[in-house]
């Protein structure tokens, strides 16, 4: 692994998205593979969604001309052919919005087919004091898992830069726990994603250029993260690392899949489906603050990685069940804040709008005089 390896990789990915970029997004306005603004979407314009795919290109292609075919181990080309049909199923869902009952049934076949493949939990690690768990444990374990997760990662993709940065720290991350564990080729991986991903940025954040990521992206890129997540920790059971490779893969994934949690229970609450679009994620509730987008991906990816510093910080120290719990504890404290004050803004707002309806209204207006 030299270094002149590790810049190719990731500056080869890099540009490949920076050249590729401009003709996808052309190719996405021809066929109408755009997003339009509607009443939860408030971008201005119809917003090219081949991101993902872009991304998706170019971090293949960097692997495929950097890494020997025949060293590409068994749990790689699993993780690259399960995410490659998610991002299918994702491009086709932003060309033809499948129903949400559809896309769940396929995720969880493509879960079954990762379980199948070897890539599985096999334990918990100690959290609540529990290790090794049974087979069919591990089978519905391991797919609610990864369907969770690639879920909570595609509601993230919510405001530009968000589900980029949110990935960026989480292979960054990932890439380190691959050297740690051994898992070079999975390295490869996550250096040709934080490049191409760094060059999906640079349109995301423009004013004439943007692109979306889209489904695709999002699904793509979860699916990435988690299934790797699972194969670091395999990787690492029964060794030193496995406590520094658990508080990070929780960390991580922690912010995403928490606040999909809480969205799902709330909309189950008030009796609506789970699968139901609305405005109740974290980001919203950030935005709600009144800042800006940008600021605000900024607050909650600051907001991710503390959770990831506490997390590793109690794991290694204390216990893992310590580390689950403070961070549970952390986040149901930082999104009541958040909800409470939309919630009072929301009343503000109603009394405000009362007060002109009856400052329009002539009795009421006789009355006060």
């Amino acid at each position: 692994m030299s270094l002149l390896t590790l810049f190719f990789v990731l500056t080869m990915a890099l540009f490949l998205v920076l050249a590729i970029m401009p003709l996808m997004r052309k190719a996405a306005i021809g066929v109408g593979l755009v997003d339009k603004p509607n009443r939860r979407k408030v971008h201005s314009g119809s917003i090219p969604l081949v991101g993902g795919i872009t991304v998706w290109m170019a971090a293949i292609f960097t692997l495929l001309i950097s890494v020997p075919s025949e060293f590409i181990t068994a749990e790689t080309r699993y993780i690259l052919i399960t995410s490659g049909l998610m991002l299918l199923l994702g491009a086709i869902d932003d060309k033809m919005d499948l129903r949400a009952s559809i896309k769940l049934l396929i995720q969880l076949a493509l879960a079954y087919f990762a379980f199948a493949n070897g890539i599985r939990i096999e334990s918990f690690y100690g959290i609540l004091g529990i290790h090794v768990i049974p087979v069919y444990v591990q089978y519905a374990l391991t797919v609610l898992v990864i369907t969770g997760v690639i879920n909570a990662f595609n509601l993230m993709d919510g405001i530009d830069g968000l589900a980029a940065a949110m990935a960026l720290n989480g292979f960054i991350l990932f890439a380190g726990l691959a050297v740690i564990t051994g898992q070079f080729l999975l390295f490869y991986l996550f250096l040709a994603l934080i490049g191409a991903l760094l060059g999906f940025l640079r349109f995301n954040l423009s004013k004439t250029g943007k692109v979306f990521m889209g489904d695709a992206g999002s699904l793509f890129i979860g699916t990435v993260l988690v299934l790797s997540a699972i194969v670091l920790l395999q990787a690492a059971a029964n060794t030193p690392a496995i406590k520094l490779v658990l508080s990070v893969v929780v960390g991580v994934l922690t912010l995403p899949v928490l606040d999909s949690l809480r969205v799902y229970r709330r909309r189950a609450k008030e009796g609506f489906s789970p699968f139901r679009a609305d405005r109740t994620h974290f980001h919203h509730l950030v935005l709600q603050l009144g800042i800006k987008p940008g600021r605000a991906t900024a607050i909650i990816v600051a907001v991710s990685a503390t959770l990831i510093s506490l997390s590793v910080i109690i794991g290694t120290l204390a216990s893992v069940t310590a580390m689950v719990l403070t961070i549970l504890m952390l986040f149901i404290l930082i999104s009541s804040v958040l909800s409470l004050h939309n919630r009072v803004d929301h009343w503000r707002k109603q009394v405000k709008d009362m007060e002109r309806r009856a400052a329009k209204d002539p009795v009421v207006s006789r009355l006060g005089k």
